[in-house]
């Protein structure tokens, strides 16, 4: 039954807001603290208390004794003087009692039934002992003693604790009481100032709950501090830029691609109406008809392919397998193949250093291809086009260079971006789409290396690829 209330006491806090919980946490600790510190004070004080009436006893049992064996006073034990140096106001009760149970001599209101010692040898015998008698809480002692006239008597020195059982009493309900009101405020205060320190979490959530993808230049306004909260708040607003760069490349991509993919359907289209029309019987529509299919078709199957690469590449599903080969000879099957494709442009490799790698063969050719291709599409036929690779210190850098057309300087730093072309009437003769260059700088990323790029119009270009050894 205890279980079950206790189990669902804690499935009721664990619906409960989080200042609330953290109100509970620290007023539960409170408490905690306050019945340690109160159960070391009562401890504390009852063990002073109990500690003066024991010394209040052997004190008066060092005074009555005195008296009886003064030579000066000749008291005996049943002379009632020798209880006049006992304190009144210490409630210290004395009673001369033989080992027969009579009665000696007794000190006034002294009304407790207090055992003799049975046995003489008992080693309590003469040591202060504990005793609750009908709601009364006495110290006591007997105190063994050969008198002249009675022989062996006991002295019953009782220290009546009523007074510092009942201070104790009233101690404990006043600290219960100060327990029950502090656990009360510590649960208000605590409540008070949980829900201010946790406001800036309402506002997040609301400021998150009012973002969404056709929304996201709404951000959460942060404060100086470095707390928890507010590096919370700088994340989330960093993610929230990612988001919206993300979506933002993703709509400007999507657009790109609907643009390019706009005009080889349209051309597509227009000569499948001159076949419908006139290409029966008309040879001459019906080749040029066939051949501008066909390099649109091939034009669109690369963008689509390139398309795909970069959607794998962001998604990070694209593969690299990367292992160790000898970069140099990759150089020279790439020059090679680039002479029997280009035999018009002068191809070198006027500096190539062996060198053992470790990356992905495949889309380091891909990359190098790339970066060729477009040095043949804008170099003259008979210039020259070099390929290169060097060591230098930890890296090893390839190096392509042409004397090309050149690159404006302002337009370098975007060569890299999805469907940007430097010269779109140029280009479009030349077939590029603005993605390949996008594809190279994907591939040296994932091989954590860096492309620097130096160009001048009408002088031509420089690439350099830095890579890690």
């Amino acid at each position: 039954m205890l279980s079950k209330i206790i189990s669902k006491v804690l499935k009721s806090i664990k619906n409960r807001k989080i200042s609330i919980k953290i109100a509970i946490v620290y007023a539960f600790m409170f408490l905690g603290i306050l019945l340690l510190l109160n159960a070391s004070i009562l401890y504390g004080v009852k063990y002073h208390l109990y500690n003066e009436g024991i010394n209040q006893i052997e004190d008066t049992k060092d005074v009555v004794l005195n008296d009886i064996k003064s030579e000066n006073q000749h008291l005996d034990v049943s002379d009632d003087d020798i209880f006049s140096d006992v304190p009144s106001n210490q409630n210290i009760f004395i009673r001369v009692i033989k080992e027969d149970g009579t009665v000696i001599n007794t000190s006034d209101d002294f009304n407790y039934e207090i055992e003799m010692p049975q046995d003489k040898t008992d080693p309590s015998l003469e040591k202060v002992k504990y005793l609750k008698e009908n709601d009364v809480y006495l110290l006591y002692e007997n105190v063994e003693y050969e008198s002249k006239e009675y022989g062996g008597v006991y002295f019953q020195i009782v220290k009546d604790m009523n007074n510092e059982y009942h201070f104790l009493e009233t101690l404990f309900v006043s600290m219960v009481i100060t327990d029950f009101i502090g656990m009360i405020i510590s649960l208000i205060l605590g409540y008070i100032v949980s829900k201010k320190m946790l406001k800036p979490i309402d506002y997040i959530t609301t400021t998150a709950e009012n973002i969404s993808i056709n929304n996201l230049k709404e951000r959460i306004e942060g404060t100086d501090s470095d707390d928890e909260l507010n590096r919370l708040v700088n994340t989330f607003n960093k993610m929230i830029d990612r988001l919206q760069e993300s979506f933002s490349r993703q709509a400007q991509f999507v657009s790109d691609a609907s643009h390019e993919l706009r005009t080889p359907i349209a051309v597509i289209r227009g000569y499948a109406n001159l076949l419908d029309r006139w290409g029966k019987d008309d040879r001459e529509a019906l080749e040029k008809s066939i051949y501008a299919i066909k390099l649109e078709a091939t034009n669109m199957a690369d963008l689509v392919e390139k398309l795909l690469f970069l959607a794998r590449g962001d998604s990070g599903t694209q593969v690299i397998e990367k292992k160790s080969f000898y970069l140099n000879e990759l150089v020279d099957e790439i020059v090679t193949e680039s002479k029997l494709i280009a035999p018009n442009h002068i191809i070198t490799s006027n500096k190539n250093d062996a060198v053992l790698i470790i990356a992905d063969y495949k889309r380091i050719k891909q990359m190098l291809r790339i970066f060729i291709d477009n040095g043949i599409k804008f170099t003259q036929e008979g210039n020259k086009i070099d390929v290169s690779s060097e060591i230098q210190d930890k890296v090893v850098k390839l190096t392509i260079t042409d004397n090309g057309i050149g690159i404006p300087g302002d337009e370098i730093k975007n060569i890299f971006d999805r469907f940007y072309i430097v010269d779109k009437s140029r280009s479009k003769e030349k077939g590029g789409t603005g993605l390949g260059l996008s594809i190279a700088k994907w591939i040296a990323d994932m091989h954590r290396g860096t492309i620097d790029v130096e160009s001048e119009e009408g002088i031509g270009t420089k690439l350099t690829i830095t890579l890690n050894l």
